[in-house]
């Protein structure tokens, strides 16, 4: 069964971080928290929106699909991370689908009640705007990497950055947990499994990776990060 949402839960939003402990317990009493399966689908692309959503805990994935079924990862989802906020101000459907990559708990803030809260408190509009600042910057940066880098640059990237935000130093070098699928890696850089499998595998003769089932052990750093 799923805990009802609290004020500790709101807390976790940047942008409703200046509410006070009443108001913030009023916002939790008109979320909605529900759990997900290992890849159930949080939002589909193209339904209506209801409201924006905060991970409470687990992992997901934002993504869309094309034409001919290739999928396109946008970002991945932690907990304390929210989506499909723009659909919210701009009353269109949801932009892309959000599947969760584990077991997952999401609460979601109903359409009307953000746009509420945005009315009320202008320091909680002025925090939104960064945020989404912050996501266009993000967002302008997997372009670049996608039209600009190689592959194996955008994977070495990607391994470089999960180094730095949650690996574990050991003797053989740091380890990261391996918590996404090659082909949701290929989704991730732009590219398809076969060619990640490939890039990887001449990571590993090269002595740079050692990739095993469920951790990957980064061995250079420093020659990881020349890829990109």
């Amino acid at each position: 069964m799923v805990a009802p949402p609290t004020a500790d839960d709101v807390r976790l939003v940047p942008y409703f971080k200046s509410l006070t402990e009443p108001e913030m317990e009023a916002v939790a009493a008109v979320m909605v928290a529900r759990s997900f399966h290992t890849r159930e689908v949080i939002v589909r692309e193209g339904e209506p929106c209801h409201g924006f959503w905060l991970l409470r805990s687990g992992k997901a994935r934002i993504f869309r699909t094309g034409s001919d079924g290739r999928e396109q990862t946008f970002r991945l989802v932690a907990p304390g991370d929210t989506f499909s906020e723009v659909p919210v101000f701009d009353h269109g459907p949801n932009p892309a689908t959000v599947e969760a990559l584990e077991a997952s708990e999401a609460i979601l803030i109903p359409a009307r009640a953000m746009l509420v809260l945005i009315e009320r408190y202008p320091q909680v509009a002025a925090e939104l705007l960064r945020h989404f600042a912050a996501r266009i910057r993000a967002f302008t940066g997997l372009v670049e990497q996608i039209s600009l880098q190689t592959v194996p640059g955008r994977i070495a990237r990607y391994l470089y950055q999960l180094a730095r935000e949650e690996g574990r130093q050991t003797p053989d070098g740091i380890v990261v947990p391996r918590e996404i699928t090659q082909q949701d890696l290929a989704s991730l850089v732009g590219s398809v499994r076969e060619v990640v499998s490939r890039s990887l595998r001449v990571m590993e003769e090269d002595g740079i990776v050692e990739v095993g089932r469920k951790e990957i052990l980064i061995r250079d750093l420093g020659a990881l990060q020349k890829l990109f």
